[in-house]
C-alpha cells in the first residue's frame, strides 16, 4: 500500500510539474501574441460588414421601387377595367 501510495504521489507532482510548465509557456504565447494585428483586423471586418449592409440596404430600396412601380402598374389595368 505505501508503493501505491508513493507512486501515485510521484504521478501528482509530476501531472502538477506539467501543468506548470504548460501554463507558463501559454502565457509567454499570450504576451508574445500581436495584439494591434487582431485590431487590426476586427477594424477590416468591421468595414466589409458596413459596406455589405450599404449594399443590402441598397439592394432593398431597389427591389421596393420595383415593386411599387409593378403595383401601379397592376392598380392602372384595375382601373381601366373597372371603367
Amino acid at each position: 500500500m505505501g508503493k501505491a501510495l508513493k507512486v501515485a504521489a510521484a504521478l501528482g507532482v509530476a501531472a502538477a510539474g506539467t501543468a506548470a510548465i504548460l501554463a507558463l509557456k501559454k502565457r509567454k504565447e499570450l504576451e508574445d501574441y500581436d495584439y494591434e494585428e487582431l485590431d487590426e483586423d476586427f477594424d477590416e471586418c468591421l468595414d466589409d460588414c458596413e459596406e455589405t449592409a450599404e449594399e443590402a440596404s441598397e439592394e432593398t430600396a431597389e427591389t421596393t421601387d420595383d415593386v411599387e412601380a409593378d403595383l401601379d402598374k397592376v392598380e392602372e389595368a384595375v382601373e381601366e377595367v373597372d371603367e
